[in-house]
């Protein structure tokens, strides 16, 4: 069979709503030669029948596979996708998202002129779900981004000094959504560059790549559009035990996966503070981006109660683990605790100052009104 120019990887769990826009957006594509690789978690609605309805679309260019049981995370179904891909690049792709018409034709075409083993925009289109059916709104919207500046104007090289990446790295000049890049598949084989089996593991992967890369290219282009939900795992307000375990285990895998994976690149062999350092942004972001949301959603008066659930499944989690992990998760989250508990209390004395403005204030708007009426 004749190897397809672009693989495209999609892991999928429970996206009935949204998944056919995402193959309807594929279809569309100016550049048709790719292969579409979709991977069920073992979804639970009705998600596997309509890849089915829209496969015959595809011309026998669509997969459908499945895990055995559900993972928990995009990590094992991405992992699958690459082991049956056949394209020289793959594209990895949200099941709630869709891309622009010319996505692939801006995309592989500089992949294949340049020789890169990621290609990778720096912007994105980020679209409210309430408002991803509003044409007037679609016309309106801006690129985005959370890389802190530096963006580029026409295709250009990363550096190769891997000190000048750390630095870019902590910096946050880069963006890490996998959805952004195209990475050529040979590549990934012979840096054995694999997801690890968590949450956040666009982060993880990322980090791998920016390290073993040596040609990432950067590009202008703004090709995604990504769908805000309200409803993501990461937003979710229930079962705070169990989002607490997932982001717990996420430090532990994500930290192991990172530290064995810099381990064997002879740059952070020799430079060690370098891999603490990467490792250090790792643990800081999972902790202030997911532990901290999970945190400020405490009612005050159920904070004691959860306090003790946090330690709780810290001591559990932690336990017989890399010991200075262990040690540097608890000592940043204890100061970032303080600090949120900080700003609670001071959210909690401007809502208790307004309110006695409120009265203040219906107590002088009744005194007025008394004394008009006995003039």
């Amino acid at each position: 069979m004749e190897i397809p120019a672009v693989s495209i990887i999609i892991p999928m769990f429970n996206v009935e709503k949204y998944i056919g826009e995402l193959l309807d957006s594929i279809l569309a594509q100016t550049f048709q030669d790719f292969e579409v690789i979709v991977v069920d978690d073992c979804s639970t609605d009705n998600s596997v029948a309509i890849v089915k309805d829209y496969a015959p679309k595809f011309n026998g260019r669509l997969t459908l596979i499945s895990t055995q049981k559900n993972s928990g995370s995009p990590a094992k179904p991405s992992n699958l996708g690459i082991a049956f891909s056949r394209g020289e690049y793959l594209f990895f792709l949200d099941d709630d998202d869709a891309i622009t018409p010319t996505a692939l034709e801006e995309f592989y075409p500089v992949a294949k002129k340049f020789d890169a083993d990621v290609v990778t925009c720096e912007k994105f289109y980020n679209v409210p779900d309430k408002f991803w059916n509003d044409a007037e709104f679609r016309r309106q919207l801006k690129p985005c981004s959370y890389q802190r500046g530096g963006f580029v104007t026409e295709p250009t090289f990363l550096t190769n000094d891997l000190s000048e990446r750390v630095k870019n790295f902590l910096d946050q000049k880069f963006l890490w959504p996998l959805w952004t890049k195209i990475l050529k598949r040979d590549f990934l084989t012979i840096n054995k560059v694999r997801f690890a089996p968590c949450i956040v593991s666009d982060l993880i992967f990322t980090t791998c790549l920016i390290f073993s890369a040596e040609k990432w290219l950067r590009v202008p282009n703004v090709i995604n559009y990504w769908r805000a939900r309200e409803d993501s795992f990461s937003n979710s307000k229930k079962d705070f035990r169990k989002h607490l375990h997932t982001y717990s285990q996420a430090l532990v895998t994500g930290f192991n996966h990172l530290d064995n994976f810099l381990s064997y690149l002879n740059f952070f062999q020799q430079n060690p503070d370098m891999k603490y350092l990467v490792l250090k942004v790792y643990v800081e972001h999972i902790v202030s981006l997911y532990f901290s949301k999970l945190y400020l959603q405490i009612p005050s008066d159920e904070l004691y109660d959860k306090l003790v659930i946090f330690d709780e499944i810290f001591r559990k989690e932690f336990a017989g683990d890399n010991a200075a992990l262990t040690a540097h998760i608890f000592n940043f989250w204890n100061v970032y605790r303080e600090e949120l508990i900080r700003a609670q209390r001071r959210i909690k004395d401007l809502e208790n100052l307004m309110r006695e403005n409120k009265a203040y204030i219906a107590e002088l708007e009744n005194f007025i009104i008394n004394q008009l009426n006995k003039e």
